[in-house]
């Protein structure tokens, strides 16, 4: 399997002892999703002055899916294209002391639900 990196940063995924496991450059080209806004007029509950808006995402300009290559996303992105099962959205993000992130320890596949566990029977 390949991994494709589609954002505009290096992404690196790292263990539990933050200890570097694999990678990736920036995309010289990362994938976008521009966002419309559109004023709305005030609604109940929200304070007199407070703005607000509707938003519509277009779509990314993405790779068409390939077999054995996964891309490595942002969360926007990813929401973008629910459609899509090759997509990975980096997750549980690390950040540094100035909370600038580092590094995240896993991917979102984009696009699966996760796994429902059933409860223990006697709770």
């Amino acid at each position: 399997m390949s991994v494709v990196n589609l954002t505009p940063h290096v992404v690196t995924v790292v263990d539990e002892r933050s200890r570097v496991i694999r990678s990736w450059p920036r995309a010289e080209r990362p994938a976008r999703v521009e966002a419309v806004r559109v004023p709305i007029p005030e609604a109940d509950g929200v304070p007199a002055g407070v703005p607000l808006v509707a938003e519509r995402r277009t779509r990314a300009d993405l790779p068409e899916p390939r077999e054995g290559v996964w891309f490595i996303v942002s969360s926007v992105v990813g929401s973008a294209h629910p459609e899509r099962h090759d997509l990975l959205v980096p997750s549980d993000l690390v950040r540094d002391g100035r909370g600038v992130v580092t590094a995240c320890r896993s991917f979102v596949v984009s696009g699966s639900p996760a796994p429902v566990r059933p409860e223990p029977v006697g709770r």
